[in-house]
């Protein structure tokens, strides 16, 4: 099986309101990295699912050069990556609160 090396998405596009945002699809990717970028106050919730429908939150490991921290509801941009498991076909970044700004996300799985 052929399965692509490396695929990337935008999640959420200057999101101004809490949302689900945009699914991508990780079946076959071992890992993900997401890049939270804006000026807001508000929470990015990491979430995956197996069928599309039903989610649950993920912690990733927030890639800084100064700690090494987890979160699931980063409020500030940032950078984190996870290696999957569990056979999880989708992932999502739900805008889970929002008050002002706006928030992008964008992904690459590989």
């Amino acid at each position: 099986m052929n399965l692509p090396l490396m695929k990337e998405g935008t999640l959420q596009s200057a999101a101004t309101a809490t949302g689900n945002g945009v699914a991508m699809e990780i079946a076959g990717f071992r890992s993900i990295a997401v890049i939270i970028s804006g000026t807001f106050v508000g929470t990015v919730t990491f979430e995956v699912s197996h069928d599309g429908s039903t989610y649950e939150e993920i912690v990733m490991r927030k890639l800084d050069a100064t700690s090494e921290t987890y979160a699931f509801a980063p409020t500030a941009p940032a950078a984190f990556a996870i290696d999957l498991a569990g056979g999880f076909r989708y992932f999502r970044a739900r805008v889970s609160a929002y008050t002002s700004g706006s928030i992008t996300v964008t992904a690459g799985a590989c």
